[in-house]
């Protein structure tokens, strides 16, 4: 799927409303995703505590917030933004692809 320009202009504009608050809001949503889908709860097994709330849940999931930032500053060629992120998931970290889906639900 290929982005217009307006495609692109409009989710630079929600971007700069959400990045104020993208690591709150990444924290609650990864928290909410382990509730409603607890078998994402496998691929956080390392973390001490695996509640909602938990600080290591609200930090991963501002750092998923981080990457969509990321991609948001290279939309020209998110691709490439997310070519590590993306390898480190499927070939390191086995993140089965149907969680990805997942979290754009």
């Amino acid at each position: 799927m290929s982005l217009s320009a307006h495609d692109k202009e409009l989710i630079v504009k929600v971007w700069t409303k959400i990045s104020p608050k993208a690591a709150q809001i990444g924290g609650d949503a990864l928290g909410r995703l382990i509730v409603v889908f607890p078998q994402t709860k496998i691929y956080f097994s390392h973390f001490a505590d695996l509640s909602p709330s938990s600080p290591q849940i609200k930090a991963h999931g501002a750092k998923v917030l981080g990457a969509i930032g990321e991609a948001v500053s290279g939309i020209d060629n998110v691709s490439a933004s997310l070519s590590k992120l993306s390898e480190l998931h499927a070939y390191n970290l086995r993140v089965d692809p149907v969680n990805f889906k997942v979290m754009v639900t």
